[in-house]
């Protein structure tokens, strides 16, 4: 058994999409329910295990790793956004065969809600921090700096940002609200997700702003019901940004959990699924 295996207690999987492969794990039985991660230079489905385990008793629950991440594959191309709105439509229609309920990330949870303005898909969206309105939000075109970081000046730069230490103080700085919650197993699941080949191709297009997305029109014709789960101590995207996200679309419901950075769903999961699983149920 893999360590993927052993964490997600499910098998890998592969999903053919546009000439790659997609990994993902799926589990469970019930109403279908997807979950996507964030993205940043070590990003995967693995800070969805938590969920991942604990919805399967009631739910048949899938996680898959977007194209450029964990155990997909990883072309050396430009990513953006609509790239991976689609991807996630694609996903749902081609993998989960209908309708589903998606618990998604940060910039996954930006695409998410894109790709859900054409709504047959979606049932009920589950945001967790999700960016758009402030952060990460117009677009850039491949420009100096992207280039730099498809040189071998940027492969150096991204073995560098891609090091255990350099994970282990993101994690512990900018993403956990307790330092202390960040164990050894949980930087090893980052690690590992930033040491495929080619895994710097995708995150470099995040850092220079080709993978931004703009909700700012998009997320108010939203018509299906959506939650917000927001980290009081979220760095990047501070809980303040909730408000502008509840203003646009006043339908929104917004629950706040306390001593949380930006990965609720694996920092307070227990959190997380009391506000969830009412709010799937009423579906």
């Amino acid at each position: 058994m893999s360590t993927g295996e052993a964490l997600f207690a499910a098998p890998l999987r592969q999903f053919r999409w546009r000439g790659h492969a997609i990994g993902y794990r799926v589990a469970g039985a019930g109403a279908p329910l997807v979950l996507v991660h964030s993205i940043n230079a070590a990003a995967s489905m693995f800070e969805m295990r938590r969920p991942f385990a604990a919805l399967q008793a009631t739910r048949r629950v899938y996680a898959f790793d977007l194209l450029g991440f964990g155990e997909s594959d990883r072309p050396a191309q430009v990513y953006d956004a609509a790239l991976y709105q689609a991807l996630i439509s694609d996903f749902i229609a081609e993998v989960v065969g209908g309708p589903a309920d998606v618990i998604a990330s940060s910039l996954g949870a930006a695409y998410t809600a894109a790709a859900a303005a054409s709504p047959a898909l979606f049932r009920r969206l589950v945001l967790v921090c999700p960016t758009g309105l402030r952060d990460l939000v117009v677009p850039a075109t491949p420009g100096g700096a992207y280039a730099v970081l498809r040189s071998p000046v940027g492969e150096a730069l991204f073995r560098a940002l891609a090091s255990r230490s350099s994970i282990a103080w993101f994690l512990r700085a900018q993403t956990y609200a307790d330092p202390a919650s960040v164990d050894d197993a949980t930087i090893d699941g980052f690690v590992r997700a930033a040491r495929h080949p080619g895994a710097r191709f995708a995150p470099i297009c995040f850092l220079t702003g080709l993978l931004n997305c703009d909700l700012r029109q998009r997320f108010a014709r939203l018509t299906m019901p959506v939650l917000l789960i927001w980290g009081q101590a979220a760095v990047n995207t501070p809980v303040a940004r909730a408000a502008d996200f509840v203003a646009l679309r006043p339908a929104t419901s917004l629950v706040v959990v306390e001593r949380a950075g930006m990965l609720v769903q694996d920092e307070q999961p227990a959190a997380l699924l009391a506000a969830v699983e009412p709010f799937l149920a009423a579906g």
